[in-house]
């Protein structure tokens, strides 16, 4: 990849150029000395490295969003009930009736998928995702290994990646000193001469963060260019000295004349970071850090407008990418631009023409769906009774406009009858609203969460430099639901799903976008397909309902991915690729398409180019994980564990119960540790076992030395083989086959 230049429009300083390094001192990035885990850590960088967004949902979230699949067995031996009588929604665990829920959305329906999601808890949207290939969930993230069920060592091993929670980093300070200790292998991926070019690589969007916890065993600390800086949702500039620009501008021409060689020099310009003799060269260090601050500063600057939708002056500039028609997630979802050109020409007299029969005739070539006709308005002569022609004040008839459904040629009125749209009124339909190109990405309105997941992905896109961003869920409310659960989680779940979606689709659609195009370069450079977007908690909870209508905490969790594959492009004289055919023999499902000129036909195979991708072939699109029940019936203590060879599934067996029938084989799993291991191996390192290590390791002889006991229970110091870290979790293992249903049912007011 080559280095992107979006340091830019630096209007207040008059400065038009790209910033040269931030971090100009060697002293920003000395070798850090890590613990030996990290040493050990062997890199290997055969593919793309992604951006990575992690989402962490604190408190333990239900993985019942995401996996209703035992539900009728849960219902049957929960003490308090799903469904029934007793129950909130007393058809819960039945089928979604999408055709229910779209005539009366107040109505009790069903609330699983043909996926087994829930439905009003973004159900809907993970399988709209799902179909269209842009999520695959894991249904079986499961901590067996130190089986706790406590907040602190569950979210410490989950962000640390490791269960050493006391004396591990962050899985974020980890990467940080992985870069740090192989700068070779790493500023050629990021295209970069030198690691202290890079500009905020790892990010807080939570304050202080465990991911980013520093390393107790390191001898020198993280270098300062790999440091996280903390941001926050609207990019409040960290770096902005004080709150009036008056006295920041005073303050900077005060550093320049006495700093700096040539104050009057620009950013860019050969001589603009020559310093004095007397002031600058003798206090190079703080002269530097005055400087790097001010550069700092500007480029916060620029995100903010970004987030804020305005320009470096002020103006409006609207920053988010424009969304195919009729996308839920645009605000202007409804534009219809077939219905819109049929009513432009019915107004203009040369749309098609019906005759005034009812239902009325259409005369030239058939045409499927919907269409726009000019009848003239038909009146009852009262003389005659016969229908005639209604004519205005000037005698000239009055010509009303009617939707047509060519498959039975009725017209399309309102509840009266009268017509749904008139001549000159197009507002008593939003599909004629707006026009082509109107439907523009929309993040949930009023949404702490959504701010920030909006501020995390606008880094990503237009600074290809930040490689890790933690988010966290705040504005989503806690999710440790002991209590009170379903309608608050059915509500948290559905603007969290609603938030990734709007994520997904602006890392999709901001490929055709100039400004990304001028921060990241032309051609592969331009795929913002590496960001990768992860959801994962402290830990699962009871499958149950308890006696206070919430759930406890449980072991069995859900990861969510998204991302991190390489878009189908066409044109490569516009710097656009395709994919080879290997990945063309894939399911529609497990490609991303582009906003336009997608047309697999057209395409000379041959010719086809595949991008190194993050994720292997196929490692979207998917379920992964089936779950089984276990626990005690009719008490509060049902938990889903991933299932097993042998166990009854789906007839509403538990446990040794033998009515229904087993299943043949047991399902996939893996640790949450999994997580941080496949997040090091997307970055390269080829043995990240040694990462998410559980003992004290000498990596010199492959061995442990612990403290255990003899025959007698004497305590003895004693050296075994060291124990296998947690490996990255497979992507090419095989997932449910999915429903081939799509539900067109895509939001669902909260």
């Amino acid at each position: 990849m080559k280095r992107r230049d979006f340091m830019k429009a630096m209007g207040a300083l008059g400065m038009t150029t790209v910033a040269p390094s931030l971090f100009t001192d060697k002293a920003f990035l000395s070798s850090v000395q890590a613990s030996p885990a990290i040493q050990s850590a062997n890199v290997s960088i055969t593919h793309r490295t992604p951006q990575v967004i992690n989402i962490f949902l604190y408190g333990g979230a239900s993985e019942l969003a995401g996996n209703l699949s035992n539900i009728a067995d849960l219902n049957v031996h929960s003490q308090s009930k799903y469904a029934g009588q007793t129950a909130l929604n007393p058809v819960f665990t039945a089928s979604y009736d999408e055709a229910a829920a779209l005539n009366n959305p107040n109505a009790d329906v069903g609330q699983r998928t043909p996926n087994n999601f829930w439905a009003n808890a973004g159900g809907i949207i993970m399988e709209d995702m799902l179909h269209e290939g842009d999520m695959t969930i894991y249904r079986t993230c499961n901590r067996k290994k130190h089986n706790t069920r406590a907040h602190r060592p569950s979210i410490f091993s989950g962000q640390k990646g490791t269960l050493d929670i006391d004396s591990a980093p962050g899985l974020g300070t980890t990467l940080a000193s992985i870069i740090a200790n192989n700068p070779e292998p790493y500023t050629a991926e990021f295209g970069v001469p030198a690691l202290e070019e890079l500009v905020m690589p790892m990010v807080s969007f939570e304050g202080e963060s465990t991911t980013f916890a520093i390393d107790p065993n390191a001898t020198s600390p993280v270098p300062l260019a790999l440091k996280p800086v903390g941001l926050s949702a609207n990019f409040d500039n960290p770096y902005q000295r004080g709150n009036q620009p008056v006295s920041a501008a005073t303050l900077d021409a005060l550093v320049d004349s006495k700093m700096k060689a040539n104050p009057g020099s620009v950013q860019g310009d050969s001589d603009y970071d020559d310093l004095t003799v007397n002031y600058g060269q003798r206090y190079k260090k703080v002269s530097e850090s005055f400087l790097n601050h001010r550069k700092l500063a500007t480029i916060v600057n620029r995100f903010n407008n970004l987030v804020n939708d305005q320009d470096s002056l002020g103006n409006p500039s609207p920053s988010l990418p424009f969304l195919p028609e009729q996308d839920p997630d645009g605000s202007n979802a409804a534009f219809d631009l077939d219905l819109h050109t049929a009513f432009v020409n019915a107004v203009a007299g040369t749309g098609r023409f019906y005759d005034h029969q009812d239902p009325p005739v259409a005369y030239g070539s058939e045409q499927n769906g919907l269409d726009v006709s000019r009848i003239v308005r038909q009146v009852v002569d009262p003389a005659t009774g016969n229908l005639i022609d209604a004519l205005d004040a000037l005698g000239n008839p009055i010509i009303d406009t009617y939707f047509i459904d060519l498959a039975t040629g009725a017209r399309i009125t309102n509840p009266d009858g009268s017509p749904l749209v008139t001549l000159g009124d197009t507002n008593n339909d939003p599909r004629l609203e707006g026009g082509p190109g109107s439907n523009r990405l929309e993040y949930p309105a009023n949404n702490r969460f959504a701010e920030l997941l909006r501020a995390a992905v606008t880094l990503c896109i237009h600074n290809p430099d930040t490689k890790l961003a933690m988010v966290g869920s705040p504005g989503l409310g806690g999710w440790d639901d002991h209590n009170s659960a379903m309608m608050s989680y059915e509500a948290r779940m559905q603007t969290l799903m609603s938030a990734v979606r709007a994520a997904i689709k602006h890392i999709k659609y901001a490929i055709d976008d100039p400004a990304v195009i001028a921060d990241r370069g032309a051609g592969p450079a331009n795929d913002t397909s590496n960001i990768i977007i992860n959801i994962f908690t402290d830990f699962g909870r009871n499958a149950n309902l308890n006696n206070s209508q919430g759930w406890d905490h449980g072991n069995n969790q859900n990861f969510y991915t998204f991302g991190g594959r390489p878009l189908i492009r066409l044109d490569p004289a516009l710097g656009e690729y395709t994919l080879s055919p290997a990945e063309l023999s894939l399911p529609a499902a497990d490609l991303i398409l582009p906003v336009r000129n997608y047309d697999h036909s057209s395409v000379n195979q041959a010719s086809r180019t595949e991008p190194s991708a993050v994720r292997p072939a196929g490692a979207l699109g998917k379920i992964v994980g089936e779950t089984s029940i276990f626990g005690s019936p009719g008490q509060n203590r049902l938990f889903t564990k991933p299932l097993e060879a042998g166990d009854n599934v789906d007839t509403g067996s538990i446990n040794e119960l033998t009515y229904g029938y087993a299943n043949p084989a047991s399902s996939y799993e893996f640790e949450p540790q999994a997580i941080a291991s496949t997040i090091y191996s997307w970055f390269g390192v080829t043995n990240p076992d040694v990462l998410t290590q559980n003992d004290h390791n000498d990596f010199a002889t492959g061995s442990i030395t612990r403290m255990g006991t003899d025959g007698n229970g004497t305590l003895i110091e004693e050296t075994v083989a060291r124990s296998a870290g947690e490996p990255p979790i497979d992507e090419r293992v095989a997932g449910i086959t999915l429903s081939a249903s799509k539900l067109t049912v895509k939001n669902i007011a909260v």
